[in-house]
């Protein structure tokens, strides 16, 4: 069972990309696969006003595919300071609710796996899990699924109350690594951080990205034939507009095509909204994607994002289909990825502006198709599949230690 809290299950975005094509590929698989969304009441009242169809389109989705789709509304909404002080007393109300859900799916005989997309809703699964276990279900396993080092749920935007929030939001991250039977992240910096801190282990699952069709191959006579250099999602608040075409215009050889919506930061670039399902071709047609982050970082929220704990979606996705990366120095986690597996270019940012490695040429196809084979290579490990496999293993671990019994054990009583 899928478990999200606190936003909007839209149908396109990190929900779609990270919960929903994963729950499809499980349930392709012969999984049986539900999904339970607590949606944060003003995100609800919002769109029906705006007469919003992607809660029944999600719903439908759903439904076409075998997926048990279950839904409750609740005024918890992730990075608002003021969900804090309720947060537990909804979050017991909705475990209940989610028990039901479990309750009314048909026995699954290699046990149930409660996997959770943000802290709040790891909270309400490590608590579905504690009812789960009081109604008979031994064999229920808790898995967080922290996405970041430092949650949506933490109010970056709140000043001073965001600040002493952020304390209880860290309390709380402990409680939930602590009780959970797995947890993942996808930022090896702040794996590394928490484990030395804390003492507690969380497994490496990186970043969904796309998946790959059989004999898949990087085409890179085309790529450098239409030389165009990309920027996908959205702009401002981790990524600069400004640093971004400082970036593009290093590389006054390659044509800027970006795949997000036109405003005024991107006046006179091309820009295409693609759906979820155009964007592999979107990136067959790259030769580098730019990842410029922010050009001047102020605050501790803002660096520690920056530093150690970006390893943004459309890097995952442009490396799954072996498109280069074009990165700053201020992204650490970024910078020494593609160092260290030579899958693109690391741009040093200083008083913010960029600057190209020493001894670059940019116009070279040798160095181009270099960097696509790096990509393409490390990128093996961005697929759906090779990160569904990682959750598997992971979950199967965790299912011995619930139940003291092994895989073999499981499979042949």
């Amino acid at each position: 069972m899928f478990l999200t809290a606190g936003e909007w299950p839209a149908q396109k975005g990190l929900l779609v990309s990270q919960v929903y094509e994963t729950a499809r590929a499980l349930q392709a698989q012969g999984h049986q696969v539900s999904w339970f969304a607590s949606i944060p009441l003003p995100s609800y009242l919002k769109r029906r006003v705006l007469r919003d169809k992607d809660l029944k389109g999600i719903e439908a989705s759903c439904r076409e595919n075998g997926i048990a789709f279950a839904h409750a509304i609740a005024p918890v909404t992730l990075g608002s300071p003021y969900s804090m002080p309720l947060r537990r007393y909804w979050h017991q109300r909705l475990a209940r609710r989610a028990l039901a859900h479990l309750r009314a799916q048909p026995a699954a005989s290699g046990g149930t796996i409660l996997h959770a997309r943000s802290y709040y809703a790891a909270e309400i699964g490590v608590m579905l899990r504690e009812l789960a276990l009081a109604d008979g279900r031994r064999d229920t396993i808790a898995s967080f699924d922290m996405r970041s080092f430092l949650g949506p749920e933490s109010p970056m935007a709140h000043g001073a109350l965001g600040t002493a929030v952020y304390g209880f939001i860290k309390a709380m991250e402990y409680d939930l690594v602590k009780s959970s039977d797995a947890s993942f992240l996808p930022v090896n910096v702040g794996r590394r951080q928490y484990n030395e801190e804390t003492g507690l282990m969380i497994h490496y699952a990186p970043i969904q990205g796309m998946e790959r069709e059989l004999g898949w191959a990087v085409d890179f006579d085309r790529r450098w034939a239409a030389r165009r250099i990309g920027y996908s999602g959205s702009i401002g608040q981790w990524h600069d507009p400004d640093l971004l075409r400082a970036i593009f215009d290093l590389f006054p050889a390659l044509t800027p095509q970006l795949a997000a919506r036109r405003i005024d930061a991107f006046e006179g670039l091309d820009c295409t909204l693609y759906k979820p399902s155009e964007l592999a071709g979107y990136y067959d047609g790259l030769l580098a994607l730019v990842i410029p982050g922010l050009a001047q970082i102020d605050g501790y929220y803002r660096t520690l994002q920056m530093r150690c704990n970006l390893f943004s979606t459309k890097a995952a996705e442009a490396l799954s289909r072996g498109v280069p990366l074009i990165v700053s120095s201020e992204l650490q986690e970024l910078a020494d990825f593609v160092r260290t597996h030579a899958c693109g270019l690391v741009v040093e940012v200083e008083r913010g502006r960029p600057a190209l490695p020493a001894g670059v040429d940019v116009d070279d196809p040798q160095l181009w198709r270099q960097l696509s084979e790096g990509a393409a290579q490390v990128g093996a490990r961005f697929t759906r599949q090779a990160v569904i496999d990682i959750y598997t293993s992971a979950w199967a671990e965790a299912m011995a230690r619930r139940t003291g019994l092994t895989q073999a054990q499981r499979e042949h009583p």
